[in-house]
């Protein structure tokens, strides 16, 4: 299928812990610093999924807790079920946030039909797509592009859906507006907006919650987590409605216990081979994924979910 769907141009352990905490800097986390450390990281989330799933995985019955990709894969259709695309039909989709891609992968490979436009601001992540979307032999149906992804270039109202898995969060503010804006124009009237991610319940978190929550995203490179009403709120501003949020807390819960065992053994074996020399961003994305398993346990102040939205008919598409 041929499609217009494409851009209008080119846009442009203790001691661990210790050493992310001072090195936290005072000022907001930037764009750059999210390239920086994607960048930097984009091979250590292999140790994560050999496939690059860089998200949690989802658990239901009959999936084996203890097998964390089939997890993770999992997760990925359950976003290709919420955007409900008729797969025998021809479609072209968005993946907002893509990281190495393998959410578009797997739903490519599951509609033979199904087209996709990936967007992430870091060249290296692109590369690792390219090389697994071929060896999967879905390449000639993807295109990766290297955009902000509330600036994509891409057409307005093209798009019979879009997602973010785990990405949302890197967009500016509580509520996202500037990634709902995008989303809405990109989609086209009646298509579906998917977004997995953890979100603030709260405006004002418990004070340890928010010290946990900070460092976390300090060193993970995310500016805040959205806050979930402001979010939702954002989103039918923007034009969308029948917009919803379901936790999915204990549905991650098996695939979240990965995390701590992996993490220790990926620290130690890592700074063996850099004789305990790891450069700063390293050190967080260690550091982080011990917090994004404490944040899980402030249930009154963190949530994990999927947001599920509908593009309005009678919304007004921007320019």
């Amino acid at each position: 299928m041929r499609t217009n769907f494409m851009p209008n141009q080119a846009a442009a352990p203790a001691p661990l812990a210790r050493a992310a905490i001072d090195s936290i800097a005072d000022n907001a986390i930037t764009p750059r610093d999210t390239q920086d450390y994607f960048t930097e990281v984009a091979h250590d989330y292999r140790a994560w999924s050999p496939a690059y799933n860089m998200h949690f995985g989802y658990w239901r019955a009959g999936l084996n807790p203890l097998r964390r990709e089939s997890m993770l894969d999992a997760m990925n259709h359950v976003v290709g079920d919420a955007l409900r695309i008729d797969g025998r039909q021809p479609a072209c989709v968005v993946d907002l946030g893509c990281g190495a891609g393998a959410t578009t992968r797997a739903l490519l490979q599951r509609w033979p039909r199904l087209h996709a436009v990936t967007v992430t601001n870091v060249p290296v992540q692109n590369g690792i797509a390219r090389r697994l979307d071929a060896a999967a032999g879905v390449a000639e149906r993807a295109v990766h592009l290297e955009a902000d992804f509330t600036r994509t270039g891409l057409p307005a109202a093209q798009a019979d859906g879009a997602w973010a898995v785990e990405s949302a969060c890197y967009a500016p503010g509580t509520d996202k507006r500037a990634f709902c804006r995008e989303a809405a124009r990109l989609l086209k009237p009646g298509a579906r907006l998917v977004v997995l991610d953890g979100f603030l319940l709260r405006e004002r978190p418990g004070r340890l919650a928010g010290w946990l929550h900070r460092l976390w995203a300090d060193s993970w490179a995310v500016p805040t987590l959205a806050q979930r009403d402001d979010f939702l709120a954002a989103l039918r501003a923007e034009g969308f409605e029948d917009v919803r949020f379901r936790s999915l807390r204990w549905r991650i819960a098996p695939s979240a216990l990965h995390v701590p065992f992996l993490a220790t053994r990926f620290a130690i074996a890592e700074l063996w081979k850099a004789r305990g020399r790891l450069t700063p961003w390293r050190r967080k994305h260690i550091v982080a994924s011990y917090c994004a398993l404490a944040l899980g346990l402030f249930w009154r102040d963190f949530d994990y979910g999927l947001v599920t939205a509908v593009r309005r008919s009678d919304a007004r598409v921007p320019a």
